[in-house]
């Protein structure tokens, strides 16, 4: 029993700050004595909520010391229609309360099951509650909101759960204000997500007062991308490249009560013992950016040196590029009679593969394989891919792969130009081709015609290949000074 607001009681330090299960409750309930009333106040209530108690209850004291009239409150299972998040009952004298709290609670948790599984939860992995944010315009956040969830389950993560918030104004501290702030982190722990997830880039400043506020894990969309990064590299060059960009964006983000680097090693959600030990880790992290730096330089200067001897052959030289699960890398295969990875995931391509290709005339082209765009990419991924990207600025044509079917093409089309554009090769010649057509339905693919006048093929569809590879013949001869020479070995496909 504590006398005084339960919202002033420090629960978290005494029953910690992790549930053994995503829809158990705590194991702890909370009476409270009231001279004034029986009413539970909303601090109460809160309380019960973002603590996951068994249940709170008040108990009124009578001027001669008896008991009085009895209320408690116990949470409710997390419905999508409906956004209440607990359920009270009044009782007038404590006398009357007949309840078995043991099956009483044992039922609520029961409840609390079926909804986590019924809301999409899953006990095997990560359940993630989605904050979409913008200070203009709803469609927009939802637009990207929808991008997020498929960069979650790339990630092998849950969605749960999904929320929007319009503020004019950005808040420097806490981006939607403490007060929304609050009601997401009360909204997550109701439907019992492991973690928050906000569709931008947080600042230092505001990772920090976030996570002071929230006690589940954290993480902004630039985390959740290289963590996805990190998920597909395989290669001992990709797994350097994504960790030197781990390390760079969470430098600034440690904090005295978390030290280690996010989802390779912690992250806004980890907690250590105090300012000696972040300052060992803020040296730590930067001697490794130090020696992973040189490692990505030498990179560079091997594939410099790959892309001098390709000049040599004279051979042309094409790069695929577009935003990511547009089917580049299926393409790339059909075109090349290759076996590159190719998954309906973002981001399963993170290094070039280039091979030698003929086209129908029997001339011979180098065509490679990229990394696949995406709107608001770190630039610290940019950075650390900076050897990879480079495969880009080297070619003498760029394919720009685009999604037929995708109904925000357009706006894909411009991501990728921009990031085209901010790495300097704006003016390398670009063949727009649009994959997907089996997808798309008639009625689309005119307006792109008429709009784009491209070539249209599915990478599952054999007779694309010689579409394609007439198409880049086509460009070349009219549109660029660029001689393809013919083979003098037979044609290989």
């Amino acid at each position: 029993m504590f006398i005084g607001e339960l919202s002033d009681f420090p629960f978290s330090e005494l029953i910690g700050r992790r549930r053994e299960a995503k829809f158990r409750l705590k194991g702890y309930r909370a009476v409270r004595t009231n001279i004034k009333n029986s009413e539970l106040t909303r601090p109460d209530l809160i309380t019960l909520a973002s603590e996951r108690l068994d249940l709170v209850s008040v108990v009124e004291v009578n001027k001669d010391g008896s008991p009085g009239k009895f209320s408690y409150a116990n949470i409710i299972s997390a419905n999508k229609d409906d956004d209440s998040k607990w359920e009270i009952n009044r009782f007038s004298n404590l006398g009357e309360t007949d309840t078995n709290f043991e099956y009483k609670i044992n039922e609520i948790e029961s409840e609390l099951e079926k909804a986590y599984y019924k809301n999409g939860g899953n006990i095997e992995t990560e359940g993630v509650i989605l904050v979409g944010f913008d200070t203009k315009y709803k469609y927009i956040a939802e637009n990207s909101l929808e991008e997020l969830e498929s960069l979650a389950k790339s990630a092998g993560k849950t969605v749960i759960n999904k929320l929007i918030q319009i503020r004019r104004k950005i808040d420097p501290r806490y981006l939607v204000g403490k007060g929304k702030l609050k009601e997401i982190i009360l909204h997550a722990r109701h439907y019992g997500a492991d973690t928050i997830i906000f569709d931008t880039e947080l600042t230092p400043t505001q990772a920090n007062a976030i996570f002071k506020e929230a006690d589940i894990d954290v993480l902004d969309r630039s985390q959740l991308i290289i963590e996805i990064f990190a998920k597909h590299a395989t290669t001992n060059e990709g797994k350097i490249q994504v960790r030197l960009a781990d390390l760079k964006y969470n430098l600034p983000r440690l904090r005295g009560k978390g030290v280690e680097l996010s989802q390779l090693g912690g992250g806004i959600g980890t907690r250590g013992p105090g300012e000696k030990k972040l300052e060992q880790e803020r040296r730590k992290a930067r001697k490794e950016i130090d020696l992973l730096e040189k490692q990505i330089n030498g990179l560079q200067r091997r594939r410099e040196h790959t892309r001098k001897n390709r000049k040599v052959t004279g051979i042309p030289t094409v790069s695929f590029i577009g935003y990511t699960n547009v089917g580049k890398s299926t393409l790339f295969n059909l075109a090349t009679n290759s076996n590159v990875v190719s998954q309906n995931k973002l981001f399963s391509t993170l290094n070039p593969t280039t091979r030698k290709l003929m086209l129908p005339s029997n001339g011979q082209v180098l065509m490679t394989d990229t990394v696949g765009f995406i709107s608001k990419l770190p630039k610290e991924l940019v950075n650390a891919f900076r050897a990879t990207l480079e495969e880009i600025g080297e070619a003498d044509l760029l394919v720009h792969v685009a999604d037929a079917s995708d109904p925000f093409v357009d706006e894909k089309i411009e991501s990728v130009e921009q990031i085209i554009e901010s790495m300097d090769c704006q003016n390398i010649p670009k063949l727009l081709i649009f994959n997907k057509k089996d997808m798309a339905d008639q009625a689309t693919i005119r307006n792109l015609k008429e709009r784009f006048g491209s070539q249209m093929v599915s990478a599952l569809d054999k007779s694309s290949k010689d579409l394609l590879l007439e198409e880049i013949e086509k460009f070349f001869k009219e549109n660029t000074d660029i001689k393809i020479e013919k083979a003098d070995f037979m044609k290989t496909g």
